[in-house]
């Protein structure tokens, strides 16, 4: 289900981000030297977040490339969730930059050091419109969620860019120098807020939590709604990653039912869950006769084991509704 595919789509999605990539390692370049030859401690910190922005666009152009991998007899979900552990990695070393902006802030407001204005002002309107036509070149390319991501790095860093703009703009009115630790400072905070919540998102997929807004209780009564289904258990529902989530489950049928008819009714159930759920990849155990333990009042997923086969010594249907790759 998780075969090799050749997708022009996705190929014409990797070669834009890759010139988004090399446009925003230029801009990082760009913004580097501008705020040291400036003294602008707002720019150099806005090169750390425009440093977020290229670990997100290098981590969509990876995951692009890793989704198209074939699983193997080790990795049968495939390489999806390299770009989590990654991204944990990413976000861990960004948190230690936002330490460092944190101290230099400090210092430069018992300390204000000069900053040059114009060249504050100049260098953040190029990162500007470098990042506007990243952004408006990323909009087209769908909603794959690693590309979303990406695209909200870029418009939160056309916004940072903006503020450094006004504080370089203040500067050259007014002189007070003062304003540019005070942006690094709030720049800082928006590279923190982000990276915290690539780990927390990351650590959730990593612990296959049950994603979030996705009630499992509503998948389970959806479920025991159909006719025919008596009861369901051991219902598990996790992320493989961020926009492949998997779901499993026990269902007890009437024993009078023939195969057939039980796999149409699971059929008709899959659909039903990827429609109203988002979830493509389902697999579901049919039992018949005498339900398990799980079905007389244990109220959560807990192991358990069959020691006799049930009627139809277990049939089970799986089902995957991602594209083949």
């Amino acid at each position: 289900m998780l075969g090799h595919n050749h997708d022009p789509s996705a190929e014409m999605s990797r070669s834009r981000i890759r010139l988004a990539l090399i446009l925003t390692a230029a801009v990082l370049a760009v913004e580097l030297i501008g705020g040291l030859a400036a003294g602008s401690l707002a720019l150099l910190s806005d090169a750390g977040h425009i440093l977020t922005d290229l670990f997100a666009l290098g981590l969509a152009w990876f995951a692009l490339g890793q989704a198209s991998k074939p699983a193997t007899a080790r990795l049968t979900y495939g390489y999806h969730r390299v770009g989590i552990i990654t991204a944990t990695l990413n976000a861990a070393v960004l948190i230690v930059i936002v330490a460092g902006i944190g101290i230099g802030a400090g210092f430069r407001l018992l300390d204000p050091h000069p900053v040059r204005g114009v060249l504050v002002a100049a260098t953040a309107l190029l990162a500007m419109l470098v990042n506007t036509y990243i952004a408006l070149s990323l909009r087209r390319l769908g909603s794959d969620l690693n590309l979303r991501a990406a695209m909200l790095h870029v418009l939160a860093d056309i916004a940072a860019s903006g503020a450094v703009l006004v504080g370089g703009l203040v500067i050259m009115a007014t002189g007070w120098v003062e304003v540019d630790p005070i942006l690094s400072l709030a720049i800082g905070g928006l590279i923190g807020w982000g990276s915290i919540r690539i780990i927390r998102e990351s650590v959730t997929v990593l612990l296959e939590s049950a994603p979030v807004g996705l009630d499992v209780e509503e998948i389970r009564a959806l479920i025991s709604r159909a006719e025919g289904i008596h009861s369901v258990h051991d219902l598990h529902v996790w992320s493989i990653a961020p926009q492949r989530v998997a779901m499993s489950c026990h269902v007890v049928v009437d024993g009078e039912q023939t195969a057939a008819a039980a796999e149409l009714l699971v059929e008709e159930v899959e659909r039903r869950i990827c429609e109203s759920f988002g979830i493509g990849h389902t697999t579901i155990q049919i039992e018949s006769a005498n339900p398990c333990r799980s079905d007389l009042g244990d109220p959560g997923n807990a192991p358990h084991n069959h020691p006799q086969p049930h009627t139809w010594s277990g049939l089970t249907h799986r089902h995957d509704h991602y594209d083949e790759r």
